[in-house]
């Protein structure tokens, strides 16, 4: 018997690792955020996003660290994340697995909770997406078979249970919710046993309280905040917000038709017809999870990233139903039908669009291959500013500012008067701060013209006249995509640069036409000038000095077709080469 058992185990594994493969190089740019965090730790600067006063901009300590430890010994933080989602679901199964081995005798039963499970995406999505959410769900698979246990009176438990709920409460803040949902209903299970309830209290209770305790005081020591920035980017109760939050709880409902269905039918099975307490206590948590996805507006990842915890409390309910109902007297053609159905239910999956986003968001590696260019052909320290605040600042290690205020100290605590009404995590930004910290560069999404990204603050910037005097918009190339790079001519690191005597002029800052463009080359940026086409440039601020064109890559001077004229302190530069020129940059001398 028990290597039929391990025969169906072995085929859920299967199942898994072809739902991996088939969402595989899903990526989550928050993710990335949470890498940047890791590898800054891992390279001695702390837990931080930037040099300097450190911002919390994550929301998940535990993996975080865990990663990190995954990185000391040299591994791609990347594949550790994947390889920590991967491990953290397999025990997720296995936890189950042995929970369902101990109670039926039935192989349908074992089999039934674990295939609904296997072949919903949102457990194999986010087993490779590279945030904690596969972490999250097997501690809390860990709480729900501790409460089990505990309600068959193995009182033992109470610690391991304490154990589970404080590293709970420590991989995301809204994890500690599940410490008050158990410690309430323990206690109100054994409220006429006072030893009990004080041994609830002081374990349940008390040690997942110093867990979140320990965090509050790390937090504010080294941050200066009781409240993460994610918090206050994220969370602001709005009917705007409820109403999301209960559309986006109804669309994973019946995006996981199929295993939500079962799970609330057996849920109401359990809990109202055959009165199952462990049922009770997994209705409680299933309507305070709801209840707290509901105000704070849902989510905006694939594959339903908050439903999660809904869908494991889920499966559980649907082991608890099977325990009043029979399968032994069901012929082989309702078995094929079954298990038919169970197959299905993957299938219909391929069919729901916020599954299928999983599949086409690959911008992610766009934004990396992108940081990784700026890396390469920019100076260590110069600033970005960033609207995708994972892969560029991850992949590149250039100093950013996050202009969406995730990882800003300024930008979450002067919100706009309508936050909370707005596109959820995106609707912050203060285009007069961005233009103080005085980027370098500035890359909207993943290096896309700003007039097409709907962002607040990408409409602030469009209207700031600092940013329509000092920054250049321009088009780069790579060997395989193209970049809209925001270029900052003044700045010292990609900007034009003067001395007593001279100007230098790096090569992409000059406009042409439409189809005008720069390329990455050799750990630099070259402005291709097509012949006989017009490129201009104009300075301003440029004393009355007499300007002459003094070298130009080398000494290709004569091909370039120079011309210039100088209005008090403006100077316009025109170029019309005679022949194809890859530009690196041109020098201007006073002739003083």
């Amino acid at each position: 018997m028990k290597s039929v058992y391990y025969f169906y185990f072995l085929l859920i594994l299967v199942l898994f690792f072809l739902g991996c493969a088939y969402y595989y190089p899903f990526i989550s740019d928050d993710s990335l955020i949470s890498l940047r965090y890791a590898q800054r730790f891992i390279d001695g600067k702390g837990l931080s996003w930037n040099d300097g006063h450190p911002v919390e901009g994550y929301s998940n300590l535990l993996w975080v660290l865990l990663v990190s430890l995954f990185g000391k010994f040299n591994l791609d933080l990347i594949l550790s994340s994947r390889i920590l989602g991967v491990l953290c679901s397999i025990g997720t199964l296995r936890i189950i697995f042995n929970y369902l081995k101990n109670r039926f005798t039935e192989k349908e039963k074992i089999f039934i909770p674990l295939i609904l499970l296997a072949t919903t995406p949102c457990f194999t999505v986010w087993a490779i997406g590279g945030l904690e959410q596969p972490l999250y769900i097997l501690l809390l698979t860990l709480v729900l078979t501790e409460v089990s246990k505990i309600i068959e009176r193995d009182f033992k438990r109470l610690f391991f249970l304490a154990l589970w709920l404080g590293l709970l409460a420590i991989t995301r803040p809204d994890g500690f919710l599940f410490t008050l949902t158990t410690a309430g209903f323990l206690v109100l299970l054994n409220r006429k046993e006072k030893s009990k309830i004080l041994k609830i209290i002081l374990t349940v209770g008390l040690i997942p309280a110093l867990f979140l305790t320990g965090q509050l005081l790390f937090r504010y020591s080294y941050y200066g905040e009781f409240v993460p920035n994610t918090a206050l980017v994220k969370v602001k109760i709005t009917l705007h917000h409820v109403l999301r939050g209960g559309f986006y709880n109804f669309k994973a409902f019946f995006g996981t038709f199929v295993l939500s269905a079962s799970g609330f039918y057996f849920l109401w099975l359990s809990v109202f017809k055959k009165k199952d307490l462990f049922a009770a206590f997994l209705l409680l948590n299933v309507i305070a999870w709801g209840a707290y996805i509901t105000s704070v507006g849902g989510d905006i990842f694939p594959a339903y990233r908050q439903y999660y915890v809904v869908i494991i409390l889920l499966t559980f309910a649907i082991i608890c139903g099977l325990k009043y109902i029979s399968l032994i007297k069901l012929s082989n053609l309702w078995k094929f039908m079954l298990f038919f159905v169970l197959l299905l239910n993957g299938v219909i999956q391929h069919f729901i669009p916020a599954n299928h986003s999983a599949i086409d968001e690959r911008w992610e590696f766009r934004g990396m291959q992108l940081g990784e260019n700026l890396k390469s052909a920019f100076p260590k320290q110069t600033l970005i500013a960033v609207t995708a605040a994972g892969c560029i600042p991850y992949s590149s290690q250039l100093p950013a500012v996050d202009m969406l205020g995730l990882n800003d100290y300024y930008i979450p605590r002067h919100p706009p008067a309508n936050f909370g009404n707005g596109p959820l995590a995106h609707e912050l930004g203060d285009a007069n701060y961005v233009m103080k910290r005085n980027p370098d560069i500035i890359v909207f999404n993943t290096g896309n013209r700003a007039e097409d990204v709907q962002f607040n603050i990408t409409q602030q910037l469009m209207k700031n006249s600092l940013f329509r005097k000092n920054y250049i918009e321009s088009s780069v190339r790579d060997r395989t995509d193209q970049y809209i790079l925001y270029l900052n001519k003044y700045s010292e690191n990609t900007g034009i640069k003067r001395s007593d005597r001279k100007i230098i002029v790096p090569g992409y800052l000059f406009s042409g036409d439409q189809d005008s463009f720069s390329v990455f080359r050799n750990d630099d940026i070259l402005k291709i000038l097509e012949p006989f086409k017009t490129y201009y440039l104009i300075l301003d601020d440029v004393d009355g000095a007499n300007w002459v064109l003094e070298l130009v890559n080398n000494g290709s001077n004569k091909d370039l077709g120079f011309t210039f004229t100088q209005d008090k302190r403006r100077l316009f530069i025109k170029i019309q080469p005679r022949k194809k020129i890859y530009l690196k940059s041109l020098v201007l001398d006073s002739g003083t």
